[in-house]
């Protein structure tokens, strides 16, 4: 009998052990699962705090004032600031309070308005392990400061103007440091201890998801500004060509033109000085993409402005070059090649400023000529030289005008397609007898195909006297 009583006993000892093993562990679930909730709740109010900071302010500039205030009020601290590292350097991004440990606030009235804080500490610049926030963010570790008035961590700052308690966690990005979080406290508000470090360095994670979405909408924003210039760029491109080729008693025109970029920098553009005479111009502004771009619709209104009294080439070149010399830094420049078309007397006069050589073909013969020039916006009118050439136009002649990013375009060799090639190219379209339109389209795709990724814009023009 006395056996089956200790068999019980031990039974029910068992049987209440277990019974606590199971109590202790649910509460630990129950204490894990809260912890599990509580942390996104967490996460969800950060969320809610970003994504209304983003419908109120399209430069995101408050979404970490938000954070820093939703941090303060969680752990109750005085005042919260958050450090970006930016190119090893610590700078505030976000702050909740009157935040003291700052060289630039640590004297300041205790009185002075939180927003005054805030824009104070817009100019701090902490490199990293140069005072307390350096040393945190160089030491790579959270650090709780429980009687911060008589700690050596903070021996850079009057020991009287010290908040009484500090804590201090860096944020990480994986294993890449991107900032720091501070916080300061009065132990009126409450003690900070290891459970609010704990709810710091979580709210640290947080801060980081922020950073990472700020980031992607300061990029989302930043592109679409870029389309919106471009967009701006493509219209404007767009008014630099002639809508149409002109039509010019016995001269047929014709153009092409292909960008390395979304706009570019190469342009034409005819202008009719009188009844008789038609102005062509092709422009190459230095430089790719929008910048060209305005550069190249700049000259092109000085060259218009210039037509209205026009005298000569020479004179036409030499107001757009004081123009675009006082109006351009000496980075900027612009080559251009103009020809004047007589369709009374049938000559047309060529003049070049640094741009590539003029080819035409007459008699089945190919010529090049390429009379000085400056580039335009390079020189002081005083030193700068435009000469000009008249040829008598026949019936049959060709000339061809180009952008250097045909002659420059470079195969996986980096051979230059060349002035050379391309005069063959031309001679050997123009005996064929080809169009006009079948001649620039084949020396452009022969173009493509020599260099298949275009590194400069593409531009032709064929002239040609009926016969």
């Amino acid at each position: 009998m006395s056996n089956i009583n200790i068999t019980l006993g031990v039974l029910s000892l068992i049987f209440l052990i277990t019974i606590l093993v199971l109590a202790v562990s649910w509460r630990r679930l129950r204490n894990k699962l809260g912890l599990v909730v509580r942390q996104q709740t967490e996460i969800d109010h950060f969320l809610d705090l970003f994504s209304r900071s983003l419908r109120s302010n399209d430069e995101l500039s408050d979404s970490m004032h938000q954070a820093a205030k939703h941090i303060a009020e969680l752990i109750m601290a005085e005042a919260v600031c958050i450090y970006r590292l930016e190119n090893n350097s610590l700078f505030v991004s976000g702050v909740s309070g009157r935040y003291p440990l700052s060289q630039l606030t640590i004297n300041m009235d205790p009185e002075t308005s939180p927003d005054f804080y805030k824009q104070i500490l817009r100019e701090e610049d902490i490199a990293v392990g140069e005072g307390f926030i350096g040393r945190t963010a160089s030491r790579r570790s959270s650090i709780l400061l429980p009687n911060a008035r008589h700690d050596e961590h903070l021996s850079e700052f009057p020991m009287e103007r010290l908040p009484e308690q500090v804590m201090a966690v860096p944020v990480f990005r994986g294993e890449e440091l991107s900032g720091v979080i501070c916080a300061v406290g009065s132990t009126a508000w409450g003690r900070f201890d290891m459970d609010k470090l704990a709810q710091l360095q979580f709210a640290a994670s947080q801060v980081r998801l922020i950073q990472d979405l700020e980031d992607s909408y300061k990029v989302r924003s930043a592109q679409e500004r870029l389309n919106q210039e471009l967009g701006f760029a493509r219209k404007l491109q767009a008014s630099l060509l002639p809508e149409a080729m002109p039509d010019w008693g016995n001269f047929s025109v014709y153009a092409r033109t292909g960008s390395a970029k979304e706009v570019n920098g190469d342009f034409y553009d005819f202008v009719k000085i009188d009844d008789d005479r038609l102005l062509i111009v092709m422009g190459d502004a230095c430089g790719k993409g929008v910048p060209a771009c305005l550069l190249a619709s700049m000259t092109r209104s000085f060259i218009r402005a210039a037509a209205d009294h026009f005298t000569t080439l020479e004179a036409l070149l030499r107001e757009v070059n004081r123009n675009l010399y006082r109006d351009t830094d000496a980075e900027r420049f612009v080559t251009l090649g103009c020809c004047l078309l007589d369709k009374k007397h049938g000559i047309m006069e060529y003049a070049r400023a640094g741009h590539t050589e003029l080819i035409y073909f007459i008699r089945d013969h190919i010529r090049r000529i390429f009379p000085d020039g400056t580039g335009l916006g390079i020189l002081p009118d005083e030193f700068a030289t435009f000469d000009t050439l008249s040829l008598q136009m026949p019936p049959g002649m060709s000339l061809l005008l180009y952008s250097d990013g045909i002659t420059e375009a470079l195969d996986y060799n980096s051979e230059e397609f060349g002035i050379d090639r391309l005069a063959d190219e031309f001679e050997n379209r123009c005996r064929a007898r080809m169009s006009a339109e079948e001649v620039l389209d084949g020396l452009m795709d022969v173009v493509s195909d020599f260099e298949p990724e275009q590194h400069d814009d593409r531009t032709a023009i064929l002239i040609r006297s009926s016969c």
